[in-house]
């Protein structure tokens, strides 16, 4: 059965008033749902909509355009208010936390060094605030 034909029966079923237990590490497939709990290690971490557990982790995403991809991805790592960091292709991928501007953060950041081209914020996703949560666990020490 084809995924997409999958989770059309899932939301019938649902639809029709029957709870649906899904458990998935595809975080596409866990934003389709209506509610979400996310365990890692063991351990739950949250529980909310889609939105409400986004929300919750205050996360800010940018995709950054740079002639160094691997110079910028080295400066931006290091900074505290910077959660992760990734290449995108040709673009570095950069979410941060606490409502800190992303694209203000890299263009100080990238000025001086590997440089910085066009820069836009996109929203954060359901997988963006699984990572966060995995992270403030691992700082915590609430996870082996």
């Amino acid at each position: 059965m084809s995924r997409r034909e999958f989770w059309a029966r899932i939301h019938h079923i649902a639809a029709e008033g029957t709870t649906v237990i899904v458990t998935t590490h595809y975080m596409d497939e866990a934003e389709r749902c209506h509610r979400l709990g996310f365990m890692f290690r063991g351990a739950l971490l949250d529980i909310g909509t889609p939105t409400e557990v986004v929300e919750r982790r205050e996360i800010r995403i940018a995709l950054v355009l740079t002639p160094n991809v691997t110079g910028a991805i080295d400066l931006l790592r290091g900074h505290p208010a910077i959660d992760e960091v990734a290449p995108f292709g040709d673009r570095v991928r950069l979410a941060t936390r606490g409502g800190v501007d992303p694209i203000v953060l890299a263009r100080e950041l990238l000025a001086t060094g590997p440089g910085i081209g066009d820069a836009r914020e996109i929203p954060p996703n359901v997988e963006d605030a699984f990572v966060a949560m995995v992270h403030d666990e691992e700082r915590s020490g609430g996870v082996p």
